[in-house]
């Protein structure tokens, strides 16, 4: 009886030709020539797949060819995975980094994530349904980072060209300011795809409410909503953070920092909401070059995790408080007092608070620092936290539309002929 080769099989199974609009490029590295060609048959009809048998052809591959995605095989005898993918790390960046290795190869994955940024390690044997959804995956997040990059580009260029022009053509600077603002309109219309729709959110409580108020249009302040399981329960997030600055560079640090709040969350799975801040800080501090550079811009976050079959919340805070009700009471549970991000020799360590809370009764209120730094009033004071902690006190009862109402008449009453001082956001949530 005849006997089928791997080739064969890939070859009778294979889905018809999609037609791709853009076809991706796939460097797929392996000292096993057969490995190699079971790779090329099984993906050759969905991406333009190049192979190459060691480290040094593949980095020569790279520098010759547009390449989204290497995915490479850890242990080749001219020099492993983990190797080559630190060693094209500078000089392409861009490119999603995978590797294929054996559950025993303990300490290249370790050093995988830590040194040479990959997307994702794939365990031998590896199948073919889900090897393709991950590389799509893979090529998904390298089309949106790429339109991330282009995006926050064009708006650097804009911001920093802008007054040299008004300078130098004051005769253009109406087309010049038109252009600004129908950028700044179209980073405002990211920016709000970025966040998740406030009715979503409200569908995983008893109840919510939302008071964003950006200064410039686009806003340095933004929310973040996740969910995740951590094996056992399903745990909510919900997140404030206040970014260095606002406008157009507050958004850009805003689009910064839910990018890898993302990427923390998902992809490296980490769930405490310490561990988070952590994190986040030491991607703010890498991803801004602030050991390089005296570099110093960075956010302030609250993060709640909501683990409802626990009936318990945890809270960690860098420069942000967490309010909360007990009975009738309102308390105040104080987060550390250190940023996310710059003074990079200065130590981090971000603690966190777990409370119980009753269903249906307990509620939470989340807030960046906007709010309470308004000046107004009859002597053009701030509002204040204690200020805060009364409006709250008079309304907690309420549903959170009305608070949110309720709350908004507050700051306008108060802030009355004055200039808007800071992006606002305030949230609300019973559980």
């Amino acid at each position: 009886m005849k006997t089928e080769t791997m080739e064969q099989v890939l070859t009778a199974t294979a889905e018809p030709t999609n037609v791709n609009t853009k076809p991706y490029t796939l460097l797929y590295v392996d000292d096993e020539e057969s490995n190699l060609r079971i790779f090329r048959m099984a993906f050759k009809r969905h991406y333009n797949v190049l192979t190459a048998s060691g480290g040094n052809e593949a980095i020569q591959m790279l520098r010759e060819n547009d390449i989204q995605c290497i995915i490479t095989d850890q242990k080749m005898p001219e020099m492993t995975g983990t190797e080559l993918l630190e060693k094209v790390l500078p000089e392409f960046p861009d490119v999603i980094r995978m590797i294929l290795t054996g559950f025993a190869d303990i300490e290249a994955i370790v050093k995988a994530v830590n040194k040479c940024g990959i997307y994702k390690y794939i365990t031998k044997p590896w199948d073919k349904g889900e090897m393709k959804l991950t590389i799509d995956k893979a090529l998904e997040t390298y089309e949106l980072k790429s339109d991330k990059v282009k995006l926050i580009r064009e708006l650097e260029m804009i911001n920093n060209t802008l007054e040299q022009k008004v300078e130098k053509r004051t005769k253009e600077l109406a087309d010049v300011n038109k252009n600004l603002m129908d950028s700044i309109r179209y980073a405002m219309t990211i920016q709000n795809a970025m966040l998740m729709d406030p009715d979503e959110i409200k569908e995983n409580f008893n109840d919510f409410f939302l008071l964003f108020k950006p200064l410039d249009i686009v806003s340095g302040d933004f929310y973040w909503f996740g969910e995740c399981n951590n094996g056992e329960d399903d745990i909510l997030y919900l997140a404030s953070i206040d970014c260095t600055g606002h406008g157009v560079a507050g958004a850009l640090m805003s689009m910064i920092g839910e990018s890898i709040l993302n990427q923390i969350v998902y992809e490296h799975e980490i769930i405490e909401p310490k561990d988070i801040l952590n994190n986040l800080n030491e991607g703010i501090q890498e991803i801004l070059h602030q050991s390089e550079e005296n570099m110093h811009h960075g956010m302030d976050a609250g993060i709640l995790a909501i683990n409802k079959n626990k009936g318990e919340i945890c809270f960690a805070g860098a420069k942000q408080n967490l309010i909360y009700t007990e009975g009738n009471e309102l308390k105040v549970v104080k987060g550390d007092r250190l940023s996310i991000g710059g003074f990079v020799n200065q130590e981090r360590n971000y603690s966190q608070t777990t409370l119980p809370f009753i269903e249906g009764e307990t509620s939470f209120y989340l807030y960046s620092d906007g709010f309470q730094d308004q000046f107004g009033g009859a002597d053009l004071k701030k509002f204040g936290s204690q200020r805060i902690l009364k409006a709250l006190g008079e309304i907690k009862n309420l549903p959170m539309e009305e608070q949110n109402e309720k709350l908004e008449a507050v700051f306008e009453k108060w802030k009355g002929e004055e200039q808007q001082t800071d992006d606002i956001l305030f949230m609300g949530i019973r559980i």
